[in-house]
C-alpha cells in the first residue's frame, strides 16, 4: 500500500445565474401550490398563475427553504410578492438564514443571518434585498417573525438566490493506494462519480468519517464510511481517503 496525502480544494467561478432555479425545496405546510412554485422561474405575481407559493393559513410559524445542491457565498436575494388586493402585503418581516447542512436533519446548528426584511416587500415586480452578512452555504431558509391577525398566510411568487460558488474546504486527504476500509455502516451515493464528488458528499454528512474509492467502477464508485472504523484490506481497485482536520 502506498501512502500519499493529495490536496481536495474544491472552488468555482462567479456564479451569475439564479442558484435556486427548480432547486428541491420544502416547506412548513401550504395551500395550493407547495414551496416548488417559487423556484419555477415564473415570476408573475398572480396567484392565477399557480406559480406562488402559499403557506397554510393556520400556520402559526411558516417557513419556506431551497437546497442549492452546492456551497455559494450567499449575497443576495430577490423577492417577488403576491399581488392582489386579498394578499399584497403578505411577504413580510422575514428572516434569510443561511445553513451548511439541512436544519431539518440538524436542528441543533446554528443559523446565520443573512439578512432580516422588516416591513412588506412591494408586491409586482421583484425586490432586490442583499445580505447584511455573506455566509457561506448549502440552504437558505425563509422564517418570518410573527404572523398578522387575519389571514396572512406566508406568500413567495418567487425567489432568486445569488452569489459566488465557494471553496468548501481547503483541508487536506490522506489517501492510501490500493486498501479498502472495512466497515459495517456505510452508504454508496448514486452521485458519487469522482473522487472530488465523493469527497464533497463526506464533507456535506456531519455522520461521515471517510470514504473508499474504487478506481475501476463506473456504477456507484464511492463508499461513504459512518463509523470510525480502523480494519483495511488490500484491494487493488480500491482507495481510501481520510480527512486531515
Amino acid at each position: 500500500m502506498v501512502v500519499l496525502v493529495v490536496a481536495a480544494l474544491m472552488c468555482g467561478v462567479q456564479a451569475n445565474a439564479n442558484l435556486a432555479l427548480r432547486k428541491p425545496t420544502t416547506e412548513s405546510s401550504f395551500y395550493g401550490v407547495n414551496s416548488s412554485g417559487a423556484v419555477d422561474g415564473n415570476n408573475n405575481p398572480g396567484w392565477g398563475s399557480m406559480s406562488c407559493f402559499q403557506a397554510g393559513a393556520s400556520d402559526p410559524g411558516p417557513w419556506w427553504q431551497v437546497d442549492l445542491l452546492g456551497y455559494y457565498a450567499i449575497t443576495t436575494i430577490v423577492a417577488t410578492a403576491r399581488t392582489g388586493t386579498c394578499c399584497d402585503t403578505r411577504l413580510h418581516d422575514f428572516y434569510v438564514e443561511v445553513y451548511e447542512h439541512d436544519p431539518i436533519k440538524y436542528s441543533s446548528q446554528q443559523a446565520r443571518l443573512c439578512l432580516f426584511h422588516e416591513g412588506v416587500v412591494l408586491a409586482g415586480a421583484p425586490v432586490t434585498l442583499p445580505c447584511t452578512t455573506v455566509f457561506t452555504g448549502r440552504y437558505v431558509k425563509l422564517r418570518r417573525k410573527f404572523k398578522n391577525p387575519g389571514d396572512d398566510r406566508f406568500t413567495i411568487c418567487e425567489l432568486e438566490v445569488y452569489g459566488p460558488e465557494s471553496c468548501i474546504t481547503n483541508s487536506r486527504y490522506r489517501q492510501i493506494s490500493g486498501a479498502r476500509m472495512n466497515a459495517h455502516i456505510a452508504e454508496h451515493p448514486l452521485l458519487g462519480a469522482t473522487v472530488d464528488r465523493c469527497a464533497m458528499l463526506c464533507m456535506e454528512n456531519y455522520q461521515c468519517y471517510n470514504f473508499n474509492f474504487n478506481r475501476q467502477s463506473t456504477v456507484n464508485p464511492c463508499e461513504l464510511i459512518y463509523e470510525r472504523s480502523t480494519v483495511y484490506e488490500v484491494s487493488a481497485d480500491w482507495d481510501h481517503y481520510s480527512l486531515q482536520l
